[in-house]
């Protein structure tokens, strides 16, 4: 009797561990794709059980969210119908704009979703672009603020235009976190970790590892090549996006440079000593908008937009500067990388 409990407990014992191994092997199962939307490159890191299912889904949202909501060249998107006269919008839109407002208003117009027109008349990043005169670009921005959500009625002045750009690869992300959410219940967590990165945009996520879980994630030389770090930082999951100078950008036949993030104020390219912006916040959304609206801020006038939202940032300044507001942690989140920059501290 004893020697057939033995048997049986090593039997046992033995589908455990067969188990264990079963379901190790499925749980670290990976899937790296990409694909193009939002006129930038779109890349799906998964781990876990549901990863092709789960990448699959992204995809198709992410192409979706670009193509029928804000993209505003394509005439089948909210956007677009919204820019040409429509005033009744989805739910789904409403909630973005409504978002937005509360940005601009919170960062004074430094992030600013009506300059539209700003765009097209300066045109960087096109075969078109150019210096315009001053009272072509007084015209563009003289009511870019001026437009409304109430609900889901819009109201666009004449000659305003809402541009998604310096956001929407933040919504894409906040996208692709909730369908990830979607494959997680209580009771099963059958996805392990996710990197979605989309053009500037960065959505890191850890499931079932605790507080205590970190990514690891290189800032870009901007004054490097694409794949050149200057730093390495090392932070928990949530959403990173960086606006850079180095973009999209033209020069003059005096070799003077414009890059293409606009102070909506003067209408011209932001001057405020910074090269590039880092925001680390909960939603892709605040992120994106937060690292143009603190790039045309500078750091000082960052600082209360950056804690009304709970967000951090590494600003990387003209004089190779590199500063975050993650306090006396700093040193132990942040590595400089190239021997060019120092890490400095807020004043």
């Amino acid at each position: 009797m004893k020697k057939k409990l033995l048997t049986c407990i090593a039997v046992i014992c033995a589908v455990a561990l067969v188990a264990v191994i079963v379901a190790d092997f499925f749980l670290n199962k990976n899937t790296a794709a990409s694909f193009i939307a939002m006129n930038t490159t779109v890349s799906l890191d998964i781990t876990g059980f549901s990863c092709e299912k789960a990448a699959g889904r992204i995809k198709s949202e992410i192409v979706k969210l670009d193509e029928k909501l804000l993209s505003r060249t394509n005439s089948e998107s909210e956007i677009y119908a919204v820019n040409s006269g429509k005033t009744e919008v989805s739910d789904e839109l409403a909630k973005i704009l409504t978002d937005l407002k509360q940005i601009e208003k919170d960062s004074n117009g430094a992030f600013c979703a009506g300059i539209g027109a700003l765009s097209d008349l300066w045109g960087i990043g096109t075969d078109k672009a150019k210096v315009p005169s001053q009272a072509e670009i007084d015209a563009a921005i003289k009511n870019a603020d001026k437009w409304s959500i109430d609900g889901n009625t819009v109201y666009i002045p004449d000659g305003v235009k809402l541009d998604m750009g310096a956001v929407g690869k933040g919504i894409a992300c906040d996208y692709a976190d909730e369908i990830l959410t979607d494959f997680l219940s209580d009771d099963i967590i059958d996805l392990r970790e996710s990197i979605i990165t989309v053009g500037g945009s960065v959505k890191l996520d850890k499931f079932g590892s605790g507080p205590n879980a970190a990514f690891n994630i290189g800032i870009r030389d901007p004054l490097g090549e694409v794949n050149e770090h200057c730093a390495v930082l090392n932070i928990a999951p949530g959403c990173i996006s960086t606006s850079g100078n180095y973009e999209r950008f033209f020069e003059d036949e005096n070799g003077k440079r414009y890059h293409h993030i606009f102070d909506p104020s003067t209408g011209c390219p932001a001057d405020s000593g910074l090269l590039s912006v880092t925001v680390d916040a909960q939603y892709g959304y605040v992120s994106d908008a937060l690292s143009t609206a603190c790039f045309v801020l500078g750091i000082e006038k960052s600082l209360p937009l950056l804690e009304k939202y709970n967000a951090d940032a590494v600003f990387i300044t003209t004089d190779k500067e590199i500063i975050t507001t993650y306090g006396d942690t700093e040193s132990n989140l942040i590595s400089i990388t190239n021997d060019e920059y120092r890490l400095g501290e807020l004043k």
